[in-house]
């Protein structure tokens, strides 16, 4: 009997043992989930990927929309700089023959450069939305994607309210008065659907003319948003290759973490 109780003893114990050599593993495992950078190997945790991805994502907006707000962002810089489509010109060089023209032209060019600039205000608070609603895919995807992984994906989420909020901006700067009282939104439609009537003719068809697109506000409209998604791209390389320059001790560890993936 005594021998029996004394196998069941061990029994009793060897269980326990392997219970307890279990659950200090899972701890361990917990600690190091949870970013222990301690002496060992950082491994974040979801919420500590998600909570660094919305740090950059915010200093990127941040540092985006002050960079394009400045005066001169887009009037001063050629990559950026909003100029009339390319079908336009029949009506710039008619305006600058007029005396006074050319100031017209450039006091249009000069509005709706400024209006962009005045428009970008709104971007880091329309980035903001995107970046709460993140899911925890979102932020594994980015976090391992590409160096504009993140710039892609607000691309994707905020092109509609941003072109609500640029919109008002463009509009107004367009339809403006160039000279004799036209704006140049008036003039274009006038100058596009003359040229699209000649366009859809057998004359234009028989000479091969392409119809154009009579809406200059999405034109200018899209010009503006590409130079938004062009600046937040060049931000997030800068944070990607240097992240301790722009993040706390721990987003950069994260980044680092997520190069070695």
């Amino acid at each position: 009997m005594n021998k029996k109780w004394g196998l069941i003893f061990c029994l009793i114990f060897a269980f326990s043992f392997i219970v307890l050599a279990f659950s200090t593993c899972e701890t361990l495992d917990s600690i190091v989930s949870m970013g222990s950078v301690g002496g060992g190997a950082f491994t974040p945790s979801t919420e500590q990927m998600i909570s660094a991805l919305r740090e950059a994502l915010k200093k990127g907006a941040e540092n985006a929309g002050a960079e394009l707000s400045i005066s001169g962002a887009f009037t001063n810089n050629l990559a950026r700089k909003i100029l009339l489509p390319p079908e336009a010109q029949p009506i710039l060089d008619n305006l600058s023959r007029i005396p006074g023209g050319q100031q017209q032209i450039d006091a249009l060019i000069l509005r709706i450069n400024t209006a962009a600039e005045n428009a970008s205000r709104k971007i880091a608070p329309i980035f903001g939305e995107a970046i709460t609603s993140m899911t925890i895919s979102d932020a594994a995807n980015i976090l391992r994607g590409s160096n504009t992984a993140a710039t892609e994906y607000l691309e994707r989420t905020t092109t509609v309210p941003l072109k609500n909020a640029f919109r008002p901006e463009l509009n107004a700067a367009l339809s403006q008065p160039i000279i004799a009282g036209i704006s140049a939104q008036q003039a274009w439609v006038t100058l596009v659907t003359n040229y699209n009537t000649v366009a859809n003719s057998p004359v234009g068809r028989l000479a091969n003319m392409q119809a154009v697109n009579a809406d200059i506000n999405e034109f200018v409209l899209n010009k503006a948003l590409t130079a938004v998604f062009s600046q937040m791209a060049d931000v997030e390389k800068n944070i990607r290759a240097n992240p301790a320059q722009f993040l706390s001790d721990l987003a950069t560890n994260v980044y680092n973490w997520a190069k070695r993936r």
